[in-house]
């Protein structure tokens, strides 16, 4: 039979008691410390979170813009998802296109036996838009649009074997905003348009690239 009153393992016993004892204390003088600790962990940051409040509008857009030397009346629509990320910052995604409308008469005609033709073109893309402080009545926003866009003559029937012509484009603007009501805002911007590989003759890259202002209609929920 063990001996269970020896030294040895009465000293163990003893250094087991005073650990355990030691342990307890420890614990007890750390926990409200450790409490406090994960309790003011600052929480972590996320791109996309639920407070992100979500809305959305649609807008008419008019306008007018330097196409060849000429000013030409702009048209267009937009639509976007709105991502209110805080009251100070949003962003917003959606897709725009725009037209030229009435025509605008082809520059550095070539064809002295052909007719110089009126042209017009229509772009669009992808915009993406940031909106500060958009609570208050008149705040400010940015935008950038990267699309594509065509350019060809008016009159389809033209002798010519080519007509028509696609291009790149990259429209960044400014945008000054008024809150009319809670649904309703009004909008105007200046644009500068990038107009890219441009190849149809009476037109051609810098005749496409030119200032714009427009005023915008938006409907929605921001």
């Amino acid at each position: 039979m063990k001996n269970y009153t020896s030294y040895p393992f009465r000293l163990f016993l003893f250094l087991v008691l005073i650990g355990a004892v030691h342990y307890d204390f420890a614990f007890a003088g750390n926990s409200t410390q450790s409490e406090y600790l994960f309790s003011e962990r600052p929480r972590t940051q996320t791109l996309f979170s639920s407070d992100v409040r979500h809305g959305g509008f649609g807008s008419l857009i008019y306008g007018a813009t330097g196409i060849n030397g000429e000013v030409a009346l702009l048209r267009g629509t937009r639509g976007a998802w709105i991502l209110n990320l805080s009251p100070q910052h949003a962003i917003h995604l959606g897709l725009a296109g725009y037209r030229t409308q009435p025509e605008i008469t082809a520059a550095s005609w070539p064809h002295s036996d052909v007719e110089r033709p009126d042209i017009r073109t229509s772009y669009g893309g992808f915009e993406f838009e940031y909106v500060n402080q958009s609570f208050r009545l008149v705040h400010l926003g940015t935008q950038l649009l990267i699309g594509s866009g065509t350019v060809r003559y008016e009159n389809r029937n033209i002798d010519l074997e080519k007509t028509r012509d696609d291009y790149f484009v990259v429209q960044p603007g400014v945008n000054l905003f008024l809150n009319v009501t809670r649904w309703f805002r009004i909008s105007g911007g200046a644009y500068y348009r990038y107009a890219a590989n441009v190849d149809l003759d009476g037109t051609s890259s810098t005749d496409l690239s030119g200032l714009t202002g427009i005023i915008g209609l938006r409907f929605g929920r921001f």
